[in-house]
Parts: structure tokens; sequence; C-alpha cells
């Protein structure tokens, strides 16, 4: 066997070297040069991606998405890729949830409300929410308002109750929700802004009020009677020296009225005042002389019985019969049946029964002048169909 010369040897260690060395360059190329194709999923906007990244993390970073601590990935950064891994990302968006006034914060990744109220296990059937339930949720978040139902008894204007359900907060939106209108006037119990109960049903009142205003016009005042001493008339002695006129004026009155009925009446202006004026009687005060002896008695006077057909002849034949001279001794005299007070009242001197019919007639008709009919015989006047 003949061995090589040393220069051969040499050349040949360079080679095998070489390419050694070529062929260990080549694999590390390969390895640094080597891709994936994964597909990645942001909130659910798919895309295929081309990466050299090893890991989940690595290619979320090669495509210069910022993770926050409530965003989801999955599978974890840390997992291996391969082709065909498919990688998805879901942002955390900030929920607030009002439901009747009470607040609560979330973080959800849903991108819809739907979805959203899934994720933190709100179920809000028949609720009414200040968007569209199929609305989505940004990734600045959602501020979200929901009202429920609620059961409310119904009384209103005094109906029988009726029961409902509403969506509401307060007796106020009840009310709009169902069309019952309210005037300031109206009363309502509880009061409008009062919270409806969740856990039982509200009675609501509504007390239909209205308020107005009634005059009447021209009503009397009555006139009062005055008297005045008469020296020159003797004690006992009556005499009407004025008339009595009644007055008048309007009144105003408020009135409330309750679901149609009365309940208060309050006189609230007095206008077109016409004074009353007093009659004025003069009464005597001076001394009577000493009677006369006394004559014999005279025999009672003969019946005076009328037979004219004037009114006071009807009168007195209602009164007594006709009989000017009556004397029954019942505190009443004469035709027209005059209190002794009364006939001295209106200027009549001595017993009414002891004057004639046409003095008995003359004092009647002061008598009725004053009074302004012939109110001062209430049963014969009605009887007859006078005045009175």
């Amino acid at each position: 066997m003949q061995l090589a010369a040393p220069s051969s040897r040499r050349t040949l260690v360079v080679l095998l070297t070489a390419a050694v060395a070529l062929a260990l360059a080549l694999v590390g190329y390969q390895v640094l040069t080597r891709t994936s194709t994964v597909t990645l999923s942001v909130d659910g906007e798919v895309t295929t991606v081309e990466t050299a990244g090893a890991t989940v993390g690595e290619v979320i970073a090669a495509e210069g998405l910022e993770l926050g601590s409530h965003d989801v990935v999955a599978p974890d950064l840390g997992a291996t890729v391969a082709d065909g891994t498919r990688i998805a990302v879901k942002y955390g968006r900030p929920l607030t949830v009002t439901v009747d006034g009470d607040r609560s914060k979330h973080w959800v990744t849903a991108t819809s409300v739907t979805t959203a109220l899934q994720q933190i296990g709100l179920r809000l059937g028949g609720s009414d929410l200040s968007v569209s339930r199929s609305a989505g949720v940004s990734r600045s978040g959602l501020a979200l308002r929901v009202v429920t139902p609620k059961r409310v008894t119904l009384v209103v204007g005094g109906d029988k109750p009726v029961r409902r359900e509403v969506t509401a907060m307060t007796v106020r939106q009840a009310l709009v929700e169902r069309g019952v209108r309210v005037d300031r006037d109206d009363r309502v119990r509880p009061r409008l802004s009062t919270r409806l109960d969740k856990a039982r049903p509200t009675r609501i009142t509504v007390t239909r009020v209205r308020v107005v205003e009634r005059e009447v016009r021209n009503q009397p005042v009555a006139f009062s009677t005055r008297t005045v001493a008469d020296p020159s008339s003797y004690e006992g002695e009556r005499e009407l020296a004025r008339a009595g006129r009644n007055g008048s004026r309007d009144l105003t009155f408020t009135l409330r009225f309750e679901n149609g009925r009365l309940v208060r009446r309050a006189l609230t202006d007095v206008s077109g005042y016409v004074a009353p004026v007093n009659a004025l009687v003069e009464v005597g005060t001076k001394e009577k002389p000493a009677p006369a002896p006394e004559p014999e008695p005279a025999p009672a006077p003969a019946a005076v019985y009328s037979s004219g057909s004037s009114v006071w002849d009807s009168l007195a034949r209602c009164e007594s019969g006709g009989n000017w001279a009556i004397n029954t001794g019942n505190g009443y005299y004469g035709g027209l049946q005059f209190s002794l007070a009364t006939w001295q009242a209106y200027g009549g001197t001595g017993l009414p029964s002891a004057n004639s019919r046409e003095t008995q007639i003359a004092v009647a008709t002061r008598l009725r002048d004053a009074s302004g009919g012939y109110g001062a015989w209430p049963h014969c006047s009605s009887q007859l169909g006078l005045p009175r």
C-alpha cells in the first residue's frame, strides 16, 4: 500500500472541513428562516398570518398587538405555534350596568350587549334597556341602564283598582307609561318621585281634584230694627218712623271637588255691597196721665163681620172668620189677628179689636209695606196665594 504524499493529505483535510462547515451553515439558515402559517382572530376578525414566531406571545408581539390585564388570549402566550395554529384574542371592555338605580361595574370580552349580559350572568327578560340588545360594545366600554318590570295597582279618579306590570322606576314614570295624566290640582299617593318596590306591588292612588269659582249675585243682606225714645208719645206707644229695606251683595265662592264630589266650599270674595236701610221705631217715653175712673162696663161689642171683597177682607175671613171685633183672649186681636206688640209697632193704639175695620187695615198696610209682602200672615197668605 502506498501512502499519500503529505501535501495531498492536507488538501483532503481542508476540503472535508469546508464541506462540514457548509453543511452546518445550511442547517442553521434553514432553522433561522423557518416560518409558520397561523390563523389569528382578534375580537372575531380573522386573518391568516405568516410568522417566524415560535410561541403565541411572539406571534402577537410581531403583529403589534398590545394586551391589557383584562384581555384574553387562547392558547396561552407561552404555547408553541405550528402551521395551522389558531390564536384568538379578545379585548376586555368595561361595562357599567345600572339596574333600577343600582350600579355595578364589570369587564367583559363580548362585543354585543346580549353576550355581555350573558357573561356577567344577568337575566333581564321583559326589562327596558337604554340601548338595543343587539347593540355593540366598543373597546372603550358601555354604560347600560336597565329598568326591570314592576307590579302596580292603579286607582284613578275613584274607579276600580287595576293591576298592571310596568317597566318604570318611579310613580311618575308608571303613570306616564299607563297614559294617566295628572295636573297640579290632582293628588297622587304615594308622591310622584317615590321609587317603585321591586319585591311587591305598589298601590298608586290618583284623586282627581277640580277647583272652580262660583258667583252668587244680589245675595240679600237683612235689615235690623232700631228703636229711639220719643218723649212726645206716651209710654208703651210705638210708631214706625222709617221702614226697613234689605241690602244686597255679590259673593264669590271657591268650590273644591274630589273625584266629582264637593268636599269644600269657601267664601273668597265679597263685592257690589249695598247697605241695608234699618227700620226705625219710635217708642214713647212720656208718662201717661192718671187713668180716669173706670165707667160701668159696657156690653161686649157685637161681632163685626165684613162682607167686603178686598184682599184684607179675604185675609180677615181666613184669620178670624171676618170678625173685626174678635178678642178670644189668646193674645191676638181683631179681624187680622194682630199681636199687641205688632199693632203698637206699626202705629196702632188701644186694642186692635176695639178699632174699626178701616183702622186695622191702615195698620196692616203699613206692616205689609215695611216687610215687602203678606209674610206676617204666613198661613193665610199661603192659602190665598198672596206674595210674602
